[in-house]
């Protein structure tokens, strides 16, 4: 799953890890273990510790790992999502300190598979047995060439979670197979859009970068090609998501509440029912429940418009610092098993990328009571295997945290001009990355 990144302390990180494991002194151990060191400790208890963030969920199913596995130990450590990746930069850039365990999210994995070395590769420990139990797409994003650098663990399929009682209101189709026939494209959304402010006086986003977020991550490139060439000026993909940005506030359609520096008036807002949609991945129903929970039975999902896109989702990976990487895979293929995904969803709503598991019943036939009995999981695995991958490179980070921050304060002040002030955060990203 994803969560927010504080950009200036993480670029300072990245600094220090692009010099330091250029050097060929810190090596952090990237020789491969020899058999007899993957074997455990003269036959003790091998403890592992696990680096990951709140909402993995991974702490609820690590105990029983621990039950049945007698000779190894999970010990958990949380951390809030940025800090649990500036841990690990701060660990790989020093040559010590990083954990047997590590997950890593899609946004930040290329930081990573930079350097291949400093990992273990999982088709060595036995991956390549097991890589028909995952989605293909999923899989290939943890890979530098023909080497396999983490397991896949939760997927982030985008849908729209919308207020059905609103949409009602407003005359609108408000049935979830209506919505996604009915609303097929995002010119279909702004009139949608339009029709419930002036029926109902919700605004449908919270904010236009939640529309250009979903439109970005529609396209077959985000911000770098391939060679990590920076392509914004030239992505006819963001030049749309950026239009309909521009549209979306024009026809006063969308919010300025701000996700990131404003949590609690924008939680208000979606809870008081000034908001009428949520575009975001499985993961989002959560996000939706914790922060509007006198809406309970108000809200269902359907596919946005044209097609989805993933948002969020991570990998365990295995550094090389560690001592025990036999053990160590052990527990992350136990971890993100087909099983193991399929309880976490039960758990959290955090989506599997085993599509093994997705004629569960637990996926099928669960419905959920916050959602006035909707079966989500039949949504979600739709959706899934549609899912467009792109690249996002090492820098992705560094330039979304600009482009984000820098259109907030578009949305705020109505007197800026979105796409002025849109090539005005190119060229500083541009500058960023130069300097760094």
């Amino acid at each position: 799953m994803k969560k927010v990144l504080n950009g200036k302390s993480f670029s300072l990180v990245l600094l220090s890890l692009g010099l330091l494991l250029s050097a060929c002194g810190v090596d952090g151990g990237s020789a491969a273990k020899p058999e007899s060191e993957m074997k455990g400790n003269d036959g003790k208890k091998v403890q592992l510790q696990m680096w990951f963030w709140q909402g993995a969920t991974f702490e609820k199913i690590i105990p029983e790992f621990n039950k049945t596995h007698p000779n190894i130990e999970i010990i958990p450590q949380i951390y809030k999502w940025e800090d649990a990746h500036s841990k690990l930069l701060t660990a790989m850039s020093a040559g010590s300190g990083a954990p047997d365990i590590a997950m890593v999210d899609i946004s930040q994995i290329d930081q990573f598979l930079k350097y291949p070395d400093k990992f273990q590769e999982m088709n060595e420990l036995g991956a390549k047995n097991i890589a028909k139990d995952y989605l293909e797409w999923k899989w290939k994003q943890a890979m530098v060439g023909d080497k396999l650098l983490g397991l896949p663990t939760d997927i982030g399929p985008m849908v729209l979670y919308y207020r059905q009682d609103l949409f009602q209101q407003a005359g609108l189709p408000f049935e979830p197979n209506d919505v996604s026939a009915k609303i097929k494209n995002w010119d279909d959304f702004l009139a949608a859009g339009k029709v419930l402010k002036d029926k109902t006086g919700t605004d449908i986003l919270s904010n236009p970068y939640e529309l250009y977020g979903a439109i970005r991550d529609q396209g077959n490139e985000l911000y770098f090609d391939k060679d990590d060439k920076l392509i914004i000026d030239t992505n006819t993909q963001l030049k749309k998501a950026v239009d309909y940005y521009n549209k979306a506030r024009q026809m006063g359609i969308a919010g300025s509440y701000d996700q990131k520096n404003a949590l609690q008036e924008y939680s208000a807002a979606l809870n008081s029912g000034k908001i009428g949609t949520y575009i975001s991945a499985a993961w989002g129903r959560g996000h939706v429940e914790t922060r509007a929970p006198d809406t309970k039975g108000k809200w269902r999902a359907a596919k946005i418009p044209e097609g989805t896109g993933n948002m969020g989702g991570s990998f365990l990976m295995i550094p090389k610092q560690g001592k025990y990487a036999k053990e160590a895979y052990t527990a992350i293929s136990w971890l993100v098993s087909p099983p193991q995904q399929l309880e976490v969803f039960k758990l959290s709503g955090n989506f599997p990328s085993t599509p093994s598991i997705y004629g569960d019943k637990a996926i099928t036939e669960q419905g959920y009571d916050f959602w006035g009995g909707q079966k989500l999981g039949v949504l979600f695995s739709e959706v899934a295997k549609d899912v467009k991958v792109q690249r996002k490179g090492p820098d992705y980070q560094t330039v979304e945290t600009i482009i984000s921050d820098g259109m907030q304060a578009v949305a705020v002040d109505k007197n800026k001009d979105p796409e002025k002030e849109f090539s005005a955060l190119v060229e500083k990203a541009k500058a960023k990355l130069k300097n760094k």
